[in-house]
């Protein structure tokens, strides 16, 4: 009888000490102990405390934020992708720029003779390549292509290139009860081929640019197709067009807000307006070891955006510091 009154005692023993190792374990793993990853914890303890459940809302951009943006983006791949399928069955399409970049980009993701002209192209190499087709036909081929295809770099599938350190953080306000959202300035139909079997977010939280669709209904066989049209409808998921489709499609002002180009100021702006206690987390890419290194902007420069960020009381995350560990291969 002792003897069972002796293992039942450490039977329990052993029982507090796992539930007091998974108390303390560690939501962050792949963060560096920095001031960064402090003030991250600090500021969800104080949001549990002080902000209601409902109230919870943090938007992430994806492209560069959550996931890698170079040399191109899941976006510009399944553009590439459509483009050289469309030139494969009609050559003379190859007289376009759009389609001649596509092949160019093809063997050489990071083609200085590309990336360095095809500025006023970008927008319509996205259109074009699945133009006249049905949405949902889109974002299947992107996943697919984005599951099948490796970033030449990291030997990495381009649907596995997210940044662990993001992945937890998203986990860790998920568990916190935030409500979180992707806020793109990628087309919308890219956000739902790669981040739901990611980040386990439902279209509902995926937010990005809206390409322009016409509906096709088919009542014999219960179906509507929405066929890409050339354009987007405005504004664009970038600046202070990602403030306008935050307040459309969500409704609220959020609490926590992390990018990574200036281009997400205008998403700063609209969460450092919370009433609540808020939080704002720019990425600086500076790792050209594990990833890359480059400016924080897309177009025109702002050399001054530390400046801007300093004056709002933003927070600086550089990647070389703040990662443990980049990917989840890792």
């Amino acid at each position: 009888m002792k003897s069972i009154y002796f293992l039942t005692f450490w039977l329990l023993v052993a029982l507090f000490l796992c539930i007091s190792c998974i108390q303390q374990r560690d939501p962050l793993p792949s963060w560096n102990e920095t001031p960064i990853k402090d003030s991250i914890r600090a500021y969800v303890k104080t949001a549990v405390k002080i902000i209601p459940e409902k109230d919870r809302i943090a938007v992430f951009d994806m492209d560069g934020t959550i996931a890698c943006e170079t040399p191109l983006w899941f976006e510009m791949y399944a553009a590439v992708n459509g483009l050289n399928q469309q030139s494969a069955k009609d050559p003379g399409l190859l007289k376009c720029p759009e389609y001649q970049y596509a092949r160019k980009l093809a063997v050489n993701p990071a083609d200085s003779t590309v990336l360095n002209h095809w500025g006023k192209y970008i927008d319509s190499m996205v259109w074009k390549a699945y133009a006249g087709v049905d949405h949902e036909e889109y974002v299947d081929s992107a996943r697919a292509y984005l599951l099948r295809t490796n970033d030449p770099k990291f030997n990495i599938a381009l649907s596995d290139l997210f940044y662990q350190p993001m992945l937890e953080l998203i986990r860790y306000l998920k568990d916190n009860k935030f409500t979180v959202y992707i806020v793109s300035g990628s087309v919308q139909g890219v956000i739902w081929s790669v981040c739901p079997q990611t980040i386990a977010l439902d279209r509902s939280h995926l937010i990005g640019t809206r390409q322009m669709l016409v509906p096709v209904y088919d009542p014999a066989d219960k179906k509507t197709l929405f066929v890409i049209n050339k354009g987007i409808f405005p504004p664009k998921d970038d600046k202070d067009g990602k403030s306008m489709n935050i307040y459309a499609q969500i409704g609220k002002v959020p609490v926590f807000a992390f990018g990574n180009t200036t281009g997400d100021f205008g998403m700063f702006n609209l969460t450092s307006t919370s009433s609540y206690p808020h939080a704002e987390f720019l990425l600086n890419h500076n790792d050209s070891i594990r990833e890359y290194a480059y400016q924080p902007w897309h177009g025109d420069a702002l050399p001054g955006w530390q400046d801007t960020l300093k004056a709002h009381g933003w927070n600086q995350v550089d990647m070389a510091q703040s990662f443990r560990t980049v990917w989840k291969s890792e």
